[in-house]
C-alpha cells in the first residue's frame, strides 16, 4: 500500500523522537543504531516507489471554424430600363404599353457607337414593335408571355455592334383603352343576342305562317296535336282557325253562313234601294226623247236600263 509522502515524514519524525527518547532514557547505543538503520531503509524504500500516475484530463480541442470562401464577384452586363413605351397592335384603335429591362453585350472591338445603350434599346424596341403589331388586344396576358419568351433571346442590331435582350418584360393596355375594350365587348355580345332573338322570332313566324296556318286544315291539325282528344272544341274553332289562316296568308276572311244571314237585307230595304236606283237612272238619262224614224220603243229602253246594284240580292232572295 502506497503511503503518502507526508505520512512518511511524520513516521520519520516519530522514529527520530523515539531515538532521542531512547538516548534520554539510557537505552543501549546499538538499539539506537538499529532504529536509525530501520528508519533509513524505510525512507529509502518509500522514496524509490514511483508515484501512481495521475489521470491526464485532456480538454476537447476547440472546433475548427471553416471560413466560407468569398463569393466570386461577377460583373453583370450593362442594362437600361424602359417603361410605358407605346407600341402598335393589330387593331389601329388600340396601342400597348411596353416596359422592360434591356441588357446588352458588346460585339465589335473596333469603332463603337458613343451610346451603346441607346443602340441596344432601339434594336430591342424595333423587335418588340414588329411582334406587337400582329397581336390582338384581347389576348393581353398571352401576348406578354409570348413577347417575354421572344425578346429574352439575344439578337444583334442592324450594324452588329451590340447583342441585346430583355428581362422583366411587361405588356399591357392603358386603363382607358381597357375600359373601352370592355364596353365594346359588351355591345358586341348585346348585338349578337339581339340578332339571335330576332332570328328565332323570324323562324317562329315563318313556321306559323308557312306550316301551321298555311291552310285551315293544317291549323286544325296543329290545334289537335297540342290538344289531343279535344275534338269537339276543335270543331267549334274551325271558323276561328280558318280566319287565322286567311289573315296569316293575306287572304280575305271567309264569311260564314251566319254572317251572310245576318247581313241579308229585308224586302222593304230592297224595294227602297230599287226605287232610289230607278230615280237616279232617270235623272242621268234626262227624260224621254221624241220618237224618230228607227227610234226604239219605250219597251226597248226598259230592257236597256241598267240593272240596279241590289239585283243580285233580288235574284238570290226572290228566285224562290
Amino acid at each position: 500500500m502506497k503511503l503518502h509522502r507526508n505520512s512518511l515524514l511524520t513516521a520519520a519524525a516519530i522514529v527520530l523522537v523515539l531515538y532521542l527518547v531512547s538516548l534520554v532514557i539510557g537505552l543501549p547505543d546499538w538499539s539506537a543504531v538499529v532504529l536509525t538503520v530501520v528508519l533509513l531503509v524505510l525512507l529509502a524504500v518509500v522514496w524509490k516507489q514511483p508515484d501512481e500516475p495521475r489521470p491526464v484530463v485532456t480538454k476537447p480541442a476547440p472546433p475548427s471554424v471553416v471560413l466560407p470562401d468569398p463569393d466570386p464577384v461577377f460583373t453583370g452586363p450593362p442594362s437600361r430600363t424602359v417603361s410605358d413605351v407605346r407600341l402598335p397592335s393589330a387593331s389601329p384603335d388600340f396601342q400597348f404599353s411596353f416596359s422592360a429591362v434591356v441588357q446588352w453585350s458588346t460585339v465589335l472591338s473596333g469603332s463603337r457607337h458613343a451610346d451603346l445603350g441607346a443602340v441596344a434599346v432601339d434594336a430591342l424596341l424595333e423587335r418588340a414593335r414588329s411582334l406587337t403589331a400582329r397581336q390582338q388586344v384581347t389576348e393581353e396576358s398571352l401576348n406578354q408571355h409570348r413577347l417575354a419568351a421572344l425578346l429574352g433571346e439575344p439578337a444583334l442590331d442592324e450594324k452588329g455592334q451590340v447583342r441585346s435582350w430583355a428581362t422583366e418584360v411587361r405588356l399591357r393596355l392603358p386603363d382607358a383603352d381597357h375600359k373601352h375594350l370592355l364596353h365594346l365587348a359588351a355591345l358586341h355580345r348585346r348585338e349578337q343576342t339581339t340578332l339571335l332573338e330576332r332570328r328565332m322570332e323570324q323562324d317562329k313566324r315563318a313556321y306559323l305562317k308557312d306550316d301551321v296556318f298555311a291552310t285551315p286544315g293544317s291549323a286544325a291539325v296543329w290545334w289537335l296535336v297540342n290538344h289531343p282528344g279535344d275534338v269537339e272544341t276543335a270543331l267549334g274553332l274551325l271558323d276561328t282557325l280558318a280566319e287565322l289562316s286567311a289573315a296569316a296568308n293575306d287572304l280575305p276572311i271567309r264569311t260564314s253562313a251566319e254572317e251572310i244571314e245576318r247581313r241579308r237585307p229585308t224586302r222593304a230595304e230592297l224595294a227602297f234601294s230599287t226605287a232610289v236606283d230607278d230615280l237616279t237612272d232617270l235623272d242621268d238619262s234626262g227624260g224621254p226623247e221624241p220618237e224618230q224614224n228607227g227610234a226604239k220603243s219605250p219597251t226597248d229602253e226598259s230592257h236597256q236600263r241598267p240593272v240596279p246594284r241590289h239585283a243580285p240580292y233580288r235574284e238570290q232572295f226572290y228566285s224562290e
